[in-house]
């Protein structure tokens, strides 16, 4: 495997968290995004890489400790190597990524914003859509000049007809700005499926549905493989 690559695919090698790149997770509310991004830092730990997660609604601490209370394989000592902290308004999340993140050398293999848009759905304007795009142009640069892998997730800005018919908050921005982009689809059985798209939406590989439970993503380890 690939040194860059952190996680992949298991059956089809497929990228899915690697250095160097930008990763975007979209879908509908309660599709897992947050449960996906506690998975994710989680299994990085254990193979000791550090985390960094940026929390703008709920905090993701609040998740990661039932996760652990669950007793599904997440230990406490885990959170030692990820670092969590909390910004909940858009200027404040956007000041952090262009102004402070560029100026410090980040001692994180993965950088996780969970949620990049959430906050700036209620300031949607050509104003606020500029500063996310430079926001998104920052994170591009900081996971190529730092080398660490970026991940973060986004909101769904319509739905449609069907249950898959949907698009992202700022979708032409998010897509041309990341490396890997793919939705998290809730199932009408209560299992969540994971599609990879490409830069115009279409479909590229759809992964078998899986079960969130209290204890995180129950089949992580069949769907994906971390380093090697």
């Amino acid at each position: 495997m690939d040194n860059r690559k952190l996680i992949s695919v298991r059956d089809s090698g497929t990228e899915f968290i690697s250095k160097g790149k930008v990763t975007h997770v979209f879908g509908p509310p309660k599709s897992g995004k947050s449960t996906l991004s506690a998975s994710i830092a989680f299994e990085l730990a254990k193979h000791d890489l550090h985390v960094s997660i940026i929390s703008t609604e709920r905090p993701i601490e609040i998740r990661m400790q039932s996760m652990i209370e669950a007793e599904g394989g997440y230990i406490r000592e885990l959170m030692e190597t990820i670092s969590t902290s909390d910004i909940f308004t858009f200027d404040d999340l956007i000041h952090t990524l262009t102004h402070e993140l560029p100026t410090i050398e980040l001692a994180s293999d993965l950088l996780i914003i969970d949620s990049l848009t959430s906050s700036y759905r209620s300031h949607a304007n050509p104003v606020s859509l500029t500063l996310l795009r430079k926001a998104l142009s920052t994170l591009q640069s900081l996971a190529i000049r730092g080398n660490i892998a970026v991940m973060y997730t986004n909101q769904v800005a319509s739905t449609m007809t069907a249950n898959n018919d949907f698009r992202p908050v700022a979708s032409a921005s998010t897509r041309s700005y990341s490396d890997i982009t793919l939705r998290l689809t809730r199932k009408s059985n209560e299992s969540t499926e994971i599609t990879f798209e490409d830069l115009s939406g279409e479909e590229l590989e759809v992964l078998v549905p899986f079960t969130i439970s209290a204890k995180g993503i129950d089949e992580f380890e069949q769907l994906f493989q971390v380093l090697e």
